[in-house]
């Protein structure tokens, strides 16, 4: 890897994880998985399929599966999905390595994730649906954080210049 150590990307959804571990990984000339890919690829179904046909407790398990083999494996930059952090054997195999989350508010995310057409009651439902997903999470990424960011005004390129600058002993 370069002398660079891995770095683990977390973060709620939007937050820019998928873009900025592709572009980290390109800077640092490292190889880059994003979890949520692995695990559509692993069920044979996308995401949104794999959430609407499977019980949660089964998707969940498969996601733990999933980003305990990557945590373990030997990709210079890994993006977790935003709910990875829920599970305790992920956050534990997040002990000792370069965390950094990105932090991002439900406005900014939901703005990113194209999610703002959907009509102003149903836009407000999803807002406070993701407040408390991520507001439950916040202490769990703050606990493995080993540098955060806020995303929601900043470009993933101008995130990437800064975990690279941290990451050199730049700053």
């Amino acid at each position: 890897m370069n002398a660079v150590r891995r770095i683990v990307l977390v973060g709620g959804p939007g937050a820019g994880k998928t873009t900025v571990g592709t572009l980290l990984a390109e800077a640092l000339v490292v190889s880059h998985q994003d979890s949520d890919q692995v695990l559509a690829d692993s069920l044979g179904l996308t995401l949104s399929e794999a959430y609407a046909s499977l019980a949660a407790p089964v998707l969940r398990e498969a996601e733990a599966a999933v980003c305990l083999a990557l945590l373990h494996g030997d990709a210079g930059v890994i993006s977790l999905g935003s709910a990875a952090i829920e599970d305790a054997g992920t956050r534990a195999a997040l002990a000792g390595q370069r965390v950094v989350w990105l932090r991002v508010s439900s406005a900014a995310a939901t703005r990113r994730l194209g999610l703002v057409g959907l009509g102003m009651h149903t836009l407000k439902a999803v807002r406070a649906k993701l407040d408390a997903d991520l507001g439950r999470r916040a202490p769990w990424y703050e606990g493995v954080a080993t540098l955060t960011i806020d995303t929601d005004k900043v470009a993933p390129e101008t995130v990437v210049e800064r975990i690279v600058s941290v990451e050199r002993g730049d700053t």
